[in-house]
C-alpha cells in the first residue's frame, strides 16, 4: 500500500495548477461523506448482504403502522424467553 500512496503523491506533484485545486475540490465534496464510513466496513456489509437475503427470501414482516410492530417484537421477545 505504502507504494500505491507514494505513487499516487508523484502523479499528484506533476498536476497542473489547475488540476490540483480540481482534484482538492473533488476532495472537499467527499469528505461530506466521511460520517458515512461506517456503512462501508466489512461488519456492516455483511449486515447489508443478510439483510438483502432475508429481503430476497421473503424473510421480512410488514406493518400497517408503529404499533403493530412494536406489538409483533413483544411477542417476538416472549417466545424467545419460553424458549
Amino acid at each position: 500500500m505504502a507504494a500505491n500512496l507514494d505513487r499516487l503523491v508523484e502523479e499528484i506533484k506533476s498536476l497542473s495548477p489547475a488540476e490540483k485545486s480540481e482534484l482538492a475540490r473533488r476532495l472537499d465534496e467527499e469528505a461530506v461523506f466521511n460520517d458515512q464510513s461506517w456503512y462501508w466496513t466489512p461488519e456492516w456489509q455483511a449486515a447489508e448482504k443478510e439483510a438483502d437475503e432475508d429481503f430476497s427470501s421473503g424473510r421480512v414482516h410488514r406493518f400497517e403502522n408503529v404499533d403493530e410492530a412494536i406489538k409483533f417484537l413483544h411477542q417476538q421477545a416472549e417466545k424467545a424467553d419460553g424458549d
